[in-house]
């Protein structure tokens, strides 16, 4: 017999799957106006021409993302419910890109200097409430949503997103050749800003009963624990290895835009046109991957959009001409959907129901290193070694991890999922 939560979980499991696959799709359509792939970078660039700079927008991301849910998953697991945390910390997800459009539109003479130390602060606060965000988030979609549906949510919610996105990459492009700079970007923000106002609606109406929560546990003992877990969990372990490989060679694709402008000169415009075959490519990846993960498996989803991602590094190397971009940022889009909804719905696999927080934690903290100090290097290896070098570098890394995950790490049973309905 069913308890009343699992009851109440299947009664609304069709409404919660489509709330938060349009929750997601709007804030990926926001975020997608100021993408840390193309809009920041060009924003970066129009701000200073040091190229260490632009490794602290990928720094910022993921040391924001992956390190302050570490303190809050202790708090978060001894909770009845994850909804009301996740409204609260997401609010500063948000708020930014209100504070950002508004600086950009009405002090556009600042000096760059201000104005990039203003951008990065923002970006940083968005990071950091991502990271607050992130673990609760993650346990509320892993209950909310059956596991064998894992793959086609994640598809769906980004998917349908990045087909959004394409209009607003189109978008992108006009104001950004049509509006002069730093105002376009900040309207740019404000049209992010509305979009995840829309967001936060659809989150705000999912429903999740509260269930059995773990006796609260003091920060160092749970600190205690993760050791242990890597110990003994010998495949998530080699797992977290691989994936932070792939995610330091991944780190290039941050650097994409940067290079593109220093090699052909281009129009801003063409960077709005770049966000949309991104974004095209990231939403027919994510929904075609999202599927393929639930019936082929995780793993090998993985394996492939990390190579895609080699690959999009590699021609960026070769390009002859600036419209070889527009594949290498096709590759780019498919890349990062497979990275992304393959490495959340791994670690979901790897965990048991009562220790997923915990597992959330570890892989967070694991690589959280990779993550914020790997693009400060790769910024500074740059600067001195050149964009070609450093390309070169990440995709041999990248390609180490990708074999060593396909020939080194066991997929755990709960990850061949059955066909969803």
């Amino acid at each position: 017999m069913s308890s009343p939560s699992e009851a109440i979980l299947a009664r609304y499991a069709q409404r919660n799957f489509w709330l938060n696959v349009l929750d997601g799709s709007a804030f990926t359509f926001g975020i997608s106006l100021v993408s840390r792939f193309t809009v920041l970078p060009l924003i970066v660039e129009r701000l200073t021409d040091a190229r260490w700079v632009q490794g602290l927008i990928p720094a910022i991301f993921f040391a924001g993302w992956l390190l302050p849910g570490l303190f809050t998953a202790p708090f978060i697991a001894a909770q009845p419910r994850r909804k009301p945390w996740v409204l609260l910390a997401t609010i500063g997800e948000r708020l930014p890109f209100l504070v950002l459009g508004i600086v950009l539109l009405t002090l556009p003479d600042l000096p760059a200097s201000i104005l990039l130390v203003i951008v990065l602060s923002l970006y940083a606060i968005f990071a950091t409430c991502a990271g607050l965000t992130s673990i609760a988030w993650q346990d509320l979609i892993a209950r909310i949503i059956p596991a064998q549906r894992w793959g086609l949510f994640f598809g769906l919610q980004a998917g349908l997103g990045g087909l959004f996105g394409i209009g607003g990459g189109v978008l992108a492009a006009t104001i950004l050749s049509q509006q002069p700079f730093p105002q376009s970007a900040g309207i740019l923000a404000l049209i992010c800003f509305a979009a995840m106002v829309i967001s936060y609606i659809f989150l705000a109406l999912t429903v999740e009963p509260a269930q059995a929560p773990i006796p609260a546990r003091p920060f160092h003992v749970f600190l205690r624990g993760l050791i242990p877990l890597l110990h003994r969990d010998v495949a998530f372990r080699r797992y977290l290895f691989c994936r932070a490989a792939i995610a330091f060679g991944l780190t290039g694709h941050s650097f994409l835009t940067a290079a593109a402008l220093e090699r052909f000169q281009l129009p801003a415009a063409d960077i709005g046109l770049f966000t949309s075959v991104m974004l095209a490519a990231q939403a027919v990846g994510n929904i075609g991957l999202g599927a393929l993960a639930d019936r082929w498996g995780h793993k090998q989803v993985l394996v492939l959009s990390a190579g895609m991602g080699m690959i999009a590094l590699l021609l960026a190397l070769i390009a002859p001409t600036s419209i070889w971009f527009f594949f290498v940022f096709a590759l780019v889009g498919a890349a990062q959907a497979g990275y992304q909804l393959s490495g959340f719905t791994l670690v979901f696999a790897f965990s048991p129901p009562a220790e997923r927080t915990t597992y959330i934690g570890v892989a967070n903290l694991a690589l959280a290193p990779v993550a914020a100090i790997g693009p400060m290097f790769v910024g500074l290896l740059a600067t001195f070694a050149g964009y070609h070098t450093m390309f070169v570098l990440l995709a041999l890394v990248g390609m180490a991890g990708i074999g060593m995950l396909q020939w080194q790490v066991t997929v755990p049973l709960q990850v061949k999922q059955t066909p969803s309905a």
